[in-house]
């Protein structure tokens, strides 16, 4: 099984590499197995790598005052991700990242994909695209949130992430649209 494959996919919708510099660029990506509930980060550690997922589903949070997760975003397939600041700066994470089931991730160093850029200038603007796309796709997903109801912000969230909606467990759910668990168990029972 070619574990490259989606990334290369992606890659190749640009149409702006050669394909040697994209078997290169491919090979400095290392295969990742994160099973349900592990951690792909930590907050508090330092992870100078960039992921891209593959298969399955990640879910990114911080704990609150209290203590409790407070889910900021779900990662599904073919997206990249990385806590940026510690990334870049080297600093410990702030977020945690755990695989909400069985996932499968490629991952790049700093390092590597540094010396990508310097040998392959057109890399930087590959990355650059799917740094944009993430972001808007995290400001979308994100935008719903500010406005109706709770039920509107559920069914909101059930009919644009369908696969989210069926995979993730309710207590991410419920976070992710800042509700309780049980508020968000009589929403469902009522939709």
């Amino acid at each position: 099984m070619n574990h490259n494959e989606p990334l290369e996919k992606q890659i190749k919708k640009l149409q702006i590499l050669e394909e040697p510099v994209l078997t290169k660029i491919l090979s400095c990506f290392t295969y990742e197995i994160i099973h349900k509930n592990r951690f792909f980060l930590e907050a508090g550690t330092r992870y100078p790598k960039i992921g891209f997922l593959t298969s399955g589903i990640l879910c990114s949070f911080i704990y609150n005052s209290e203590g409790e997760e407070v889910v900021k975003h779900f990662i599904e397939p073919e997206q990249f991700f990385t806590d940026l600041e510690s990334y870049e700066h080297a600093k410990p994470a702030k977020l945690n990242i755990q695989a909400v089931v069985d996932s499968t991730v490629l991952t790049i160093t700093k390092d590597e994909n540094q010396q990508l850029i310097k040998d392959y200038p057109q890399w930087e603007f590959v990355l650059k695209n799917f740094s944009s796309d993430a972001l808007n796709r995290m400001i979308q997903m994100q935008n719903f949130l500010h406005f109706g109801s709770a039920v509107e912000q559920y069914q909101h969230f059930v009919s644009h992430y369908p696969n989210l909606a069926r995979q993730v467990p309710l207590k991410y759910i419920a976070s992710y649209l800042g509700i309780t668990q049980s508020s968000l168990s009589r929403i469902r029972r009522e939709y």
